[in-house]
């Protein structure tokens, strides 16, 4: 029964390792990092944000469907009728951001592919 648990989870985490790609495990653990230090006081460590002031991550298809709009909003924020988010940028490198938007695309029930850093280099350079 034991070798059967730990083949089992063997499997389970080189599922996430290669869905998320190279390092996956350590990218969102990296991204839970980053996402609890900066994140987490308006969106909820839940991802359920609060209602109207900051949007729930969690379920969201904004956060799961085409990741280069949530690259920009990550590096550039946002103001206006939709609400403010701080630009990150000037505070977060390129891997930072890439682990936090790769956490809450798998956080909560989501699931998208993870966000390399590359991608995020590519955005900032735009």
């Amino acid at each position: 029964m034991k070798t059967g648990a730990v083949i089992f989870l063997a499997a389970l985490l080189l599922a996430a390792t290669v869905s998320l790609g190279q390092g996956g495990a350590d990218l969102l653990i990296k991204g839970q990092e980053v996402y609890e230090a900066n994140c987490a006081d308006c969106h909820r460590s839940s991802g359920e944000g609060l209602t109207v002031k900051f949007p729930a991550l969690k379920s969201n298809t904004f956060v799961t469907g085409d990741p280069q709009p949530v690259i920009d909003l990550l590096l550039n924020g946002r103001t206006g009728k939709l609400g403010q988010m701080p630009a990150w940028k000037e505070h977060l490198d390129d891997a930072r951001i890439a682990a936090a938007i790769s956490y809450i695309r798998n956080a909560w029930g989501n699931r998208a592919p993870a966000v390399q850093p590359q991608d995020v280099a590519a955005a900032r350079k735009k």
